[in-house]
């Protein structure tokens, strides 16, 4: 269970990011804050939605894979969703207008 809200929350920083850099940063380097803050937001909201819901039904998480899996995402969705940002607002950037 837990492993798969980390998915989520991983997949949704990284449309966010992609969405951001693809066609709102007005630069690089703005989207590549974006992708960061996108990471860390879903961090945040991926323990603070797992920590309400094991609040609510006790026994539905596992504590120490729940951290695990935090610790994991606050490392590697800020990361991959300021490299999605960038490479897509590069994508953007290089297409030929019609």
């Amino acid at each position: 269970m837990e492993s798969f809200t980390a998915l989520v929350a991983c997949g949704a920083a990284f449309a966010f990011s992609c969405y951001f850099g693809y066609g709102r940063a007005p630069s690089s380097l703005a989207a590549l804050l974006f992708g960061a803050v996108s990471g860390i937001g879903f961090a945040v909201i991926f323990f603070v939605m797992t920590v309400a819901v094991a609040g609510t039904v006790p026994g539905i998480f596992d504590a120490r894979t729940l951290g695990q899996h935090l610790i994991l995402l606050v490392m590697v969705a800020p990361l991959g969703a300021a490299a999605v940002a960038v490479l897509a607002h590069r994508y953007a950037m290089s297409r030929v207008p019609f």
